[in-house]
């Protein structure tokens, strides 16, 4: 499930939210201030686009209870009271609105309601803001209420797991107006706001309850699944009741579809040795030194259940073997090695090709039967093993580019998405590597561009490297609590040339 994080639609109406406020407390004209309307005529369209996503969200958790109703129940009950309290704390503040456009307007509720903030005659009234939010306390009010909801929507997730929601809400502050006098949240927003300004405001406070409820949502859609042995892959499998058939004899397999799980890792006791998975599947190998009838048996342990396995192959001569010393694929851009060999012959008689992928071969001096196989393209290469005229074997292998590098803060978990100051400084710059990745392969980063929003600016810089530059650093240095960091246009050299690396956000806790 995605998410709560801003598009960047929304950070540019947050931006441009910021700077406008800015304006207003610097008593600039009504005429740019009137352009508070392009920024709420954004945030409406954005909450009418966040409420289909926050849907879909409510959608899957429903598919999920419908599977599931025993382990489901208690999450989805909670996700249905953090949609109970979103859904009464978004009523609250068109409320709020209604009785400001009809105080506005002395128009009854009824109209006011339906009213676009452009058919307002005074869109420069600063007077009934002022009179609503502060001389009649509704501002105090209205602070009181998001923090009861936050709280309550807080509630809702399990206290060891709170720390990875990051409330968009900020009403504790400190505050200041125009003169450095230190003030209240509601005088902070509200005081001397033209009413324009005071309907954005309320519709941005109404994006950011539907970003808390959405990744609060999502958290407890994660805790349902947290723990579960799921499948992400489906393959065709062919096992054969007998590896070798002798001439005249019928072959007989079963073919079949395998699910399975290529995140979870799994362990297996095969002949009596302990294997563990990678990417879900277990690679055992099992040198040959006799012929004649082998067997390979064990279990698989999963949970509280045990999973027999027993299977049986010929060991006869003369046969050629192709082994991948690193894996079963062959990637473009790096030395890829293997060992051919045919039972029987010397190494010295044994001729081994490659065609397809612009794939070439290169023995490695002095090792008898070890080579190099470099492919330039995708697709599949054929290597082929003759032992005098003979051709003893094909085998076919894909040919696939080296996996996207994944770039993050230095030392920092790549699924980590909040940290501290300190600690984001103290990484120094970033860090790509493929994980998982056999090869023992260098990714650096050649370029960076580091972007965040200081006293409502919109603030970039550009790194040559992977280190962070000193204007960098400064910024991460002074940064707040809820202050985001993303890294873009982040670019790592490869074996195949520089390529553009997925961008990442980290904000600070």
């Amino acid at each position: 499930m995605a998410g709560g994080k801003q598009t960047p639609r929304q950070k540019l109406i947050g931006m441009m939210y910021l700077v406008l406020m800015a304006m207003l407390a610097l008593n600039v004209s009504t005429e740019v201030l009137k352009s508070f309307l392009v920024v709420n005529e954004g945030i409406v369209r954005t909450n009418i686009n966040f409420e289909k996503k926050v849907e879909s969200a409510y959608t899957l958790f429903e598919r999920a209870l419908a599977e599931n109703k025993d382990k489901v129940r208690p999450y989805f009950d909670k996700a249905m009271e953090a949609r109970r309290l979103t859904t009464e704390f978004r009523g609250e503040l068109k409320d709020l609105r209604t009785e400001l456009i009809s105080m506005a307007t002395r128009t009854s509720p009824e109209v006011a309601a339906e009213m676009d903030p452009r058919n307002i005659r005074r869109q420069d009234d600063k007077d009934t803001p002022s009179r609503l939010f502060i001389s009649l306390g509704k501002g105090a009010e209205l602070r009181e209420k998001i923090e009861v909801y936050v709280a309550n929507m807080l509630e809702l997730i399990p206290e060891e797991e709170r720390a990875r929601i990051v409330s968009p809400f900020d009403v504790t502050g400190p505050f200041h107006d125009a003169g450095g006098t230190k003030v209240s949240w509601e005088v902070a927003n509200f005081s001397g706001a033209i009413i324009v300004a005071a309907i954005t405001i309320l519709n941005k406070l109404e994006n950011d309850a539907m970003n808390l409820e959405l990744d609060v949502v999502n958290e407890l859609f994660r805790l349902v699944a947290a723990g579960d042995f799921t499948f992400d892959d489906v393959q065709a499998r062919i096992v054969p009741r007998s590896n070798f058939v002798a001439l005249g004899e019928t072959f007989e397999a079963e073919i079949f579809l395998v699910a399975f799980d290529s995140r979870t890792r799994i362990a297996a006791n095969v002949n009596g040795q302990t294997l563990v998975s990678r990417d879900g599947v277990i690679e055992f190998r099992s040198p040959t030194s006799r012929e004649g009838l082998h067997t390979v048996s064990g279990w698989i342990d999963l949970g509280d259940e045990r999973f027999p396995f027993r299977t049986e192959y010929v060991v006869a001569a003369p046969a050629g073997s192709v082994s991948a010393d690193a894996m079963n694929v062959f990637y473009i851009g790096v030395d890829n090695p293997i060992t051919a060999a045919v039972s029987g012959v010397e190494p010295g008689n044994v001729r081994v090709s490659v065609s397809g992928a612009g794939a070439s071969i290169h023995p490695i001096a002095g090792s008898g039967n070890r080579h190099i196989i470099r492919a330039t393209t995708p697709g599949q290469a054929t290597v082929t093993l003759q032992a005098g005229a003979r051709t003893v074997g094909t085998f076919n292998y894909r040919v696939k580019r080296v996996p996207d590098p994944v770039v993050i803060a230095n030392g920092i978990d790549r699924h980590q998405t909040t940290v501290d100051r300190a600690t984001l400084a103290a990484s120094g710059g970033l860090l790509a590597n493929i994980p998982d990745f056999e090869f023992d392969l260098r990714t650096p980063v050649v370029s960076f561009t580091m972007v965040t929003t200081v006293g409502g600016e919109f603030v970039e810089q550009r790194a040559t490297g992977a280190r962070f530059t000193d204007q960098m650093t400064a910024l991460i240095n002074n940064a707040r609590r809820g202050q985001r960091f993303s890294f873009e246009n982040i670019v790592v050299q490869m074996p195949t040339g520089n390529q553009a690396a997925r961008n990442f956000t980290l904000t600070i806790r």
